[in-house]
């Protein structure tokens, strides 16, 4: 029996961050919660590449995505009341099918592979924040806002950001800003349980997953409100400005991480 206590409490020892995991990892949320504060996006689009600089991205993304999830049910009660859920339900449908085709591809391709997808992803959030200024006339059809949600359920599987695909759509059609953002909202918590699901079910999320997400939630919600307060005080060009400089930095480092470990 003493035995057997001893190798458990050695596995859960094994399976804890480190003092510089848990000191990196509250840099690397903290950054992303008040780019997320600032520009009202992008927690996961900042988090999984900065934390995956230190952990690989079976860890990082698990870890985004839980953390995604705790602050996306406190967007929700508001959020709920104005979005568009007409086009929500069906982007919802195709995030809730390629999520854990994502996630599938994240448990078996190598991290380097996995870093350099996650920078892809990252420079592809870049391009739509430059270029974000085309608008259609009329809503998409149920088809093709199928097909968008399922595009940015990949994007959530391997890599906890369904953003790209998502924003595109709503910055594109005739959606009220105030619809659009608060149909994100529901749709990236959405992302966060099917994410969370997918994820668990391949068993990737272990206790080390765990106590980064608790230690990370007042970090996070702190970053979150200087942001906010930093948004307020602060023009739309130099809204725009922090939102493509910010992405773009994190995309180079995780590209060159990614291909730093495959040469």
């Amino acid at each position: 029996m003493q035995e057997m206590v001893v190798a458990i409490r050695d596995v859960a020892a094994s399976a804890l961050p480190t003092p510089a995991i848990v000191s990196t990892a509250a840099v690397s949320i903290f950054a992303a919660a008040l780019v997320r504060g600032f520009t009202g996006f992008g927690f996961a689009l900042m988090a999984v590449p900065l934390l995956g600089l230190f952990m690989p991205p079976t860890q990082s993304v698990p870890v985004a995505v839980c953390l995604q999830l705790l602050i996306g049910l406190s967007d929700f009660p508001r959020a709920s009341r104005v979005c568009d859920w007409l086009s929500l339900r069906w982007l919802i449908v195709g995030g809730v099918l390629g999520s854990p085709v994502g996630a599938l591809v994240l448990s078996v391709v190598s991290a380097p592979v996995a870093r350099l997808c996650i920078a892809l992803i990252t420079v592809g959030a870049v391009v739509v924040v430059i270029n974000g200024g085309f608008r259609l006339a009329t809503a998409p059809s149920r088809g093709i806002t199928t097909l968008v949600g399922l595009g940015a359920g990949l994007f959530n599987g391997l890599a906890a950001m369904p953003g790209p695909p998502v924003i595109v759509y709503y910055a594109s059609g005739p959606f009220s800003r105030v619809a659009a953002r608060s149909s994100m909202m529901v749709f990236f918590l959405v992302s966060s349980i099917a994410a969370l699901v997918s994820t668990a079910m391949l068993g990737l999320l272990d206790l080390g997953t765990l106590v980064l997400t608790v230690l990370g939630v007042p970090i996070m919600l702190l970053g979150t409100w200087l942001g906010d307060i930093g948004f307020h005080r602060g023009s739309d060009a130099l809204h725009r400005r922090v939102s493509i400089v910010s992405l773009a930095a994190v995309a180079l480092g995780s590209a060159l991480k990614g291909l730093s470990d495959l040469l």
